[in-house]
């Protein structure tokens, strides 16, 4: 795309007397039309100097001899690239493209308007879960307190986490670090069995150190299941990107 310097656009409008002009912007949608009859050239050069002022990116100037632009009426037709020294320095390195600098601010503006987009659904679906927040605490209290195959430390994380739904802020937490590991049962024939497998301790472990760190534990871990729930796409994002650290 080849593109015009401004400056000759004034040299041309003072050259050739255009006084009717229209501007498109990269969309090709007319943004400024100058279609008064009374407009001297020097009118016509102060109204396109007014526009590139206040607007900037990479735009199409067409200039015509007659107030009506019709489909056969004959445009002479100039793209200039009227960006601001700050958008330039955003796209410096890019190198020459032509004028492309203009479709890399129309990208970066379309990747803004979609994180934007993202982070108002993340906050109105957060927003109605927390409606339904306090129900969420009950059920899943109710839930865990049946499971009676837990074991000492899942049913002391319980404990913990029950104390928490009720609005508890005194749970001594200070003795998990030095918790005994869950009684081993022997079997008639003697070979010792553990009374969890390997998966589950291990989540044991986790929930115990998660409660002590941190404070919002049963808060914060309802949400996460309520995204894997109701949003399986967002709690999967989130789960790539922890699994990128």
């Amino acid at each position: 795309m080849n593109l015009t310097n401004i400056k000759y656009l004034y040299d041309l409008m003072d050259k050739e007397k255009f006084t009717f002009f229209t501007v498109y912007d990269s969309k090709n949608s007319p943004m400024r039309d100058q279609c008064n009859e009374n407009y001297t050239v020097q009118d016509a050069k102060d109204d396109l100097e007014q526009f590139l002022q206040y607007n900037s990116g990479v735009f199409r100037v067409e200039f015509r001899r007659t107030k009506a632009n019709t489909a056969t009426t004959r445009n002479f037709s100039f793209t200039i690239d009227n960006l601001k020294v700050e958008q330039r320095e955003s796209v410096t390195g890019i190198g020459n493209m032509d004028g492309g600098s203009d479709y890399m601010s129309i990208i970066s503006a379309k990747d803004e308007k979609i994180e934007k987009l993202q982070s108002e659904m993340f906050a109105n679906m957060m927003a109605a879960m927390a409606k339904q927040h306090e129900l969420q605490m009950e059920a899943l209290k109710t839930n865990l307190n049946k499971d009676t195959g837990n074991d000492a430390l899942m049913q002391t994380a319980i404990t913990a986490i029950s104390g928490m739904f009720g609005g508890g802020s005194n749970i001594a937490l200070s003795g998990f670090d030095t918790m005994d590991l869950p009684v081993m049962e022997t079997t008639k024939t003697n070979t010792i069995k553990p009374m969890v497998d390997d998966n589950r301790q291990k989540i044991n472990n986790a929930v115990v150190r998660l409660i002590k760190a941190d404070k919002n534990f049963a808060d914060n871990i309802s949400k996460l299941a309520d995204i894997a729930d109701e949003n399986p796409l967002i709690y999967n994002m989130a789960i790539s990107k922890l699994q990128a650290i």
